[in-house]
């Protein structure tokens, strides 16, 4: 199962363009990002990047895992806002 912390940073790397901006948005090194994305395109069995001396970018196949991988986040959060708006509503039959 993919990690939904490298889903993050693959969002993150397409919003702001940089691994150092997407670590600094996610307030972690930039080094951890850049193993966060090698690990992701191993897990995934492909390239996300185009890459260059001194610079990446996403390559069709990464725009395209991106875009999914927010949908998903976006996804798992509102389960997760359902369900404890549900406990909240419901206690006593949940708990």
């Amino acid at each position: 199962m993919i990690d939904l912390e490298l889903l993050e940073e693959l969002v993150a790397f397409q919003k702001y363009g940089t691994l150092s901006a997407s670590a600094e948005h996610l307030m972690i090194t930039q080094p951890s990002v850049t193993r966060g994305m090698k690990r992701l395109e191993q897990e995934l069995g492909v390239e996300l990047f185009n890459r260059q001396v001194n610079r990446i970018t996403l390559n069709e196949t990464g725009e395209l895992a991106a875009s999914e991988a927010k949908k998903l986040l976006q996804a798992e959060n509102d389960f997760t806002e359902k369900i404890l708006i549900l406990v909240l509503l419901l206690p006593a039959h949940y708990c």
